[in-house]
């Protein structure tokens, strides 16, 4: 009996497997994504339905952050192609590695556009997959995902290709590794600073950052910030540590005390707009060779980051901070944060969640008002214990991050703090946990507002138009989706609905009025 020809769905999917990945994310158009559900299967690889392909895209960057191999997401054709493009835009801000297949290209005019060229602008790579030179694709477009700066890549692919055999084509060679900078101009830097500043950035993350930079940080016994992304690569509890990094006014007293800033794995794009606030020297150690930070660096070290900290330790001397020092510039930091209100807030809400919250909980926080206040109230130790879209900071992303979560590491509780605005975005995903039956936690920050923007549209002095909303039982959807839920009023005691939240199985949803009135505040000290 003659062997059946392997075809390229097959060896698409065998690729992933071989790469460590385990799911995949989507939802199925009527051409190729049938035929890889299909191969999936037959491979062991699970297949999630999201219920909006943005959230199957987002859902598919964090397991490929989580994983270390690529998240994969599948749409149909056309507007299943199109609705991809916000979680798509994250992998590509975010930096996570990503393959989104999409059916097509169409065959008539029909739901006829360039996907290719849609996507042009936010991966690494596009292209149509074909049977003819199909697994020197397939490797050539994994590489691209994972070499960093990681990011997404996009292929076009027919059911008409997908059940062709592919060819034989062998495995891709690996890139040459380039030469190690010269570190003596960084040695230079190091050697005259007696106040240096570290901030660890997005690469951190990866490999074995986190240890590098804890034995930078420890070397030169000095103050460190941490951006959004990057929070836990260096413990929260760790001495140096002093408090979060945004490129905002809020930092700018920290950045003054420093005679040299060590942006250690820092992308430009987890730096808010605005002024460099920084007057000492910069150096920049960074995986990659990608664009550089708002200001010119002194010295810059680019490769693997282990290897950049390895050289500058013979000359990283002990500074001549105090541990006094470092305890008041966090003391200061988080005065700024400080928020206030009756009843429950922001800040109140994440400390009782906190609180109850099993130790190994990892957290995912959605943009909006409430962000500042969970940033900085939840404790992170080790990398990915909270997850946030920075660089595109973008609404929407907590809950499909946290199914995500769940759904990657089973046995790690996972919480979600999300405002109302950004719940509405993607709410069908409540009844995507329920039915993978998902650990998870949501707590909806209710104001009834889109409260940053709310808060902006104050300042400028217009009317109150397009940011306010009407009150909505989140609690009411949630147990109507599948899950657990209860609905916690300005006045009542929300530590019971945490505790129960947590002790049962599947998701569960609290949904807690807040007060908004002190995020004006907080704003301007944060940002100016």
């Amino acid at each position: 009996m003659t062997d059946r020809p392997v075809s390229l769905a097959e060896h698409l999917v065998a690729a992933l497997a071989a790469r460590g990945v385990k799911r995949i994310f989507g939802i199925p158009g009527g051409g190729s994504s049938l035929a890889l559900i299909a191969a999936a299967e037959r491979a062991g690889l699970d297949f999630v339905l999201a219920r909006s392909e943005t959230a199957a895209a987002l859902m598919a960057a964090v397991t490929g952050e989580l994983s270390g191999a690529p998240g994969v997401v599948l749409t149909g054709i056309g507007p299943g192609a199109a609705s991809a493009v916000n979680g798509i835009a994250y992998a590509h801000l975010e930096r996570a590695p990503v393959l989104l297949v999409t059916d097509g290209p169409a065959g008539s005019f029909h739901q006829a556009f360039d996907q290719n060229a849609l996507y042009g602008p936010i991966t690494k790579h596009q292209a149509r997959l074909t049977p003819a030179g199909g697994r020197a694709q397939i490797e050539a477009a994994l590489e691209f995902a994972l070499t960093p700066p990681q990011g997404p890549v996009q292929l076009d692919l027919t059911a008409d290709d997908a059940a062709a055999p592919a060819d034989a084509t062998p495995r891709l060679s690996a890139a040459p590794t380039p030469a190690a900078p010269d570190p003596a101009p960084a040695l230079a830097l190091l050697s005259e600073s007696r106040r240096p500043l570290v901030i660890a950035g997005l690469e951190t993350r990866l490999g074995d950052g986190p240890a590098a930079l804890g034995r930078l940080v420890e070397a030169l016994a000095c103050p460190a910030l941490v951006t959004y992304r990057a929070k836990g690569c260096l413990p929260d509890s760790h001495p140096g540590a002093v408090g979060l990094f945004t490129g905002a006014a809020g930092e700018a007293e920290v950045l003054a005390t420093a005679d040299l800033v060590v942006a250690v794995g820092l992308d430009p794009v987890e730096i808010i707009p605005g002024p460099w606030r920084a007057a000492a020297p910069l150096l920049e150690l960074r995986l990659a060779a990608t664009p550089p930070l708002p200001a010119p660096a002194a010295a810059r070290l680019v490769g693997p980051l282990e290897t950049s900290v390895a050289a500058l330790l013979p000359g990283a001397a002990r500074s001549q901070w105090q541990a006094r020092d470092i305890a008041a510039l966090r003391d200061k930091l988080g005065r700024r944060v400080a928020l206030s209100g009756a009843g429950h807030t922001a800040e109140s809400v994440v400390r009782a969640l906190q609180a109850a919250a099993p130790v190994n909980c990892r957290l995912t926080v959605d943009s909006g008002a409430h962000m500042f206040s969970a940033m900085t109230q939840w404790r992170a130790e080790q990398p990915f214990d909270l997850l946030k879209s920075n660089g595109l900071s973008t609404m929407g992303f907590a809950l499909p991050a946290a199914l995500a979560a769940a759904l990657h590491t089973p046995a790690r509780p996972v919480a979600a703090a999300i405002g109302d605005g950004g719940l509405m975005m993607c709410l069908g995903e409540l009844a995507t946990a329920a039915e993978q039956g998902c650990r998870l936690v949501v707590v909806v920050l209710n104001d009834a507002a889109l409260s940053l923007i709310d808060i902006k549209q104050q300042r400028q002095q217009h009317k109150a138009i397009g940011v306010r909303t009407g009150e909505i039982d989140f609690a009411a959807v949630a147990t109507a989706m599948g899950c657990r839920a209860w609905r916690v009023g300005r006045g009542e005691d929300l530590a019971p609905a945490v505790a129960a939240a947590f002790e049962g199985d599947g998701p569960a949803l609290i949904d807690v009025a807040v007060d908004p009135s002190g995020y004006g505040d907080q704003l301007i000290s944060l940002r100016g």
